[in-house]
């Protein structure tokens, strides 16, 4: 089952939004969430949480770990409430339904040291992804942690981001470009593009087993 994840891209390689669960071939143990969380949250503490819900797949079918906290991730925490005769009815705001608050928080850290993960769980690593730009290309370098397939979104507009349906990945709007193969070290050129021009770009790895990251879109700006 595929596992995603999202972090930030180039100019702030620290605040990466998501870590990826360890795995081995035996299991590997959840981790627990630190603060409560709500719609449109992003982080680490969004990625424990998906990889969590996962693990039930009548609470959440989908498994999408993005580290996103969007649609598909609240109802899923509604799923859960309702299972664990938390909360099953109101919104967020009137009632914490669909929110992780207090109750769910600690119904949930409860549950993780009992919850394991087995087989390949983890998405690739990826490292600062490095851009160099002439006046019409822009090539970008990174490296895994493990063998990976890169893949490169572009496009003069901003890149939309969305959650994904149903066994479909976070999906990036705009153009790609492939790699064709797995390896540590990826290498991935955009050409024909329009001098002294602003561009947004996206980096992904996706290993054998599926798991993907995807990084942040951000904006490079080609040479005059």
């Amino acid at each position: 089952m595929n596992k995603y994840t999202l972090s930030r891209m180039l100019a702030v390689p620290a605040a990466v939004l998501l870590f990826a669960l360890a795995s081995t071939s035996v299991a590997s143990a959840l981790s627990t969430i630190t603060t409560s969380l709500d719609f449109g949250a992003r982080g680490g503490n969004v990625t424990s949480l998906q990889q969590f819900l996962a693990t039930d797949s009548s609470v959440y079918p989908e498994a999408i770990v993005s580290g996103y906290y969007g649609s598909l991730t609240r109802a899923a925490v509604q799923r859960y409430q309702c299972k664990q005769g938390i909360i099953c009815t109101g919104s967020a705001a009137s009632t914490g339904y669909g929110r992780v608050g207090p109750r769910t928080l600690a119904a949930i850290n409860a549950s993780i040291g009992g919850v394991v993960s087995t087989g390949d769980v983890s998405a690739p690593i990826m490292s600062r992804v490095i851009p160099a730009t002439t006046t019409s290309s822009a090539t970008f370098t990174w490296t895994t942690n493990e063998p990976a397939r890169g893949t490169i979104y572009y496009s003069s507009s901003p890149l939309p981001v969305l959650e994904g349906a149903q066994g479909v990945s976070a999906t990036i709007g705009g153009q790609t470009v492939n790699e064709s193969g797995f390896g540590y070290n990826h290498v991935l050129s955009v050409t024909g593009l329009s001098a002294n021009t602003t561009y947004y770009f996206a980096a992904k790895s996706d290993d054998a087993s599926g798991n993907v990251q995807l990084t942040w879109p951000t904006a490079v700006r080609t040479g005059q």
